[in-house]
């Protein structure tokens, strides 16, 4: 039986979506929604990082608890089946949505009365109803994603250092500050508002998601990255890494050269690419180092630079991807070659029963990636099953560039 897996590279998107199966157009259910905040107030909110990933909580129809979302502006909001069971939330048809891989699948759409952060209330807002187990992807139960067609009515700043996010209804255009570059967004409604940035590197130039839920700097497709300037590359054998609707198989990850967002010379920045892979993305890796605000109704991003930042020109890994099935089990979903693991024989399948001598099912995949991306953590033990009994490797991280 084939083995579903989870993976840590990143999480996946749900934007791109195509014809629906309904009476209800997608255009109509994508562009719902309005904001029901006084114009020029703001609200600061502290938010959880997990991994990369921005947690936050929320109300939804304007009563009973909190819930737990992912703040993620690469994607649709989202509520899990659980929650919409929960609240007796009515299915306003289906439609196909298109992942991080470039895959699609079938999902259903719903309308929320109201979802708010922090008192930011937004009425009549459309959600996909989808269950891509959140738990065992992040270790923690997550009722879904807010997504830029919430966050599109609103001025929101993240700064990652300080781990505080900031909405507001200021209808003024952002202000020039020191060391801040002001780059212009798109957005288009049949992509759920996210905002996209024009991305220069060499030959090539193209538009670029701004998503929060992506791991690394940029994720970009081959046809772009091959007019790129690149200084180095590293390809991977197995799975890199999965979207909602298929895996990051046939992966390569390069240095480029060059990179340039808006008029923001970035510089050297590593970025992987896969087979399928429809469009670009820019994620925390790069995101990180600034304290990032997206003015929606506006159109414009303002990038400030942040103290100690995280290093965009390279990868300081083991060179493994992780992957975990139902049942808890522990497994090597791919490597990087060359690389520390692919150097020491390590093979995607592989399965993993002990990490630094705790049995490896007793973690949680939030706490494997930050053994895996801590640059803190110089190496990792692993314990390794093989048909006649176990071997112990201890595996040094270094730079793949």
């Amino acid at each position: 039986m084939k083995r579903i897996c989870f993976f840590l590279v990143f999480l996946c998107v749900l934007i791109a979506f195509t014809a629906c199966c309904s009476a209800n157009p997608v255009a109509s259910l994508l562009s719902s929604g309005r904001p029901n905040v006084r114009a020029g107030v703001n609200k600061t909110i502290p938010f959880e990082l997990i991994g990369h990933l921005i947690v936050v909580k929320g109300s939804v129809d304007g009563s009973g608890p909190v819930y737990t979302f992912v703040l993620d502006t690469g994607s649709m909001t989202t509520v899990s089946k659980q929650l919409a069971s929960r609240l007796g939330l009515e299915m306003n048809g289906t439609c196909r949505a298109r992942g991080a891989t470039g895959a699609d699948g079938k999902v259903c759409l719903t309308r929320l009365k109201s979802l708010a952060l922090g008192g930011f209330e937004a009425k009549d807002i459309s959600a996909v109803v989808f269950d891509p187990h959140f738990k065992q992807r992040a270790g923690i139960a997550i009722d879904g994603f807010i997504g830029s067609n919430y966050l599109r009515f609103f001025k929101v700043s993240i700064d990652y250092r300080r781990k505080l996010l900031t909405l507001s209804q200021d209808t003024a255009p952002i202000a020039p500050v020191p060391r801040g570059t002001i780059v212009k967004i798109g957005q288009d409604g049949n992509n759920a508002f996210v905002p996209q940035v024009e991305v220069r590197c060499g030959n090539a130039r193209f538009m670029a998601s701004v998503d929060t839920g992506l791991y690394d700097p940029m994720s970009i497709p081959g046809a772009f990255l091959d007019k790129t300037n690149m200084d180095a590359q590293v390809f991977g054998d197995g799975a890199m890494g999965s979207g909602n609707f298929g895996n990051m198989d046939k992966a390569r990850m390069v240095r480029l050269s060059d990179l340039t967002i808006g008029p923001l010379r970035v510089g050297k920045v590593i970025a992987n690419s896969q087979s399928g892979q429809t469009f670009a993305l820019i994620g925390y890796g790069l995101l990180s180092n600034f304290t990032v605000t997206i003015d929606y109704p506006a159109g414009q991003m303002l990038l400030v630079p942040a103290e100690g930042g995280r290093r965009m020109d390279n990868l300081f890994s083991t060179g493994i991807a992780i992957s975990r099935d139902y049942t808890g089990k522990i497994f090597v979903a791919g490597i990087w070659k060359p690389s520390p693991a692919g150097n020491m024989g390590l093979a995607p399948g592989d399965q993993i029963t002990e990490v630094d001598g705790r049995t490896a099912g007793s973690y949680t995949l939030a706490s494997l990636q930050t053994l895996l991306f801590n640059d803190a953590v110089p190496s990792i033990e692993l314990t390794i099953k093989e048909p006649f009994g176990e071997k112990n490797l201890t595996i040094g991280k270094k730079c793949l560039f």
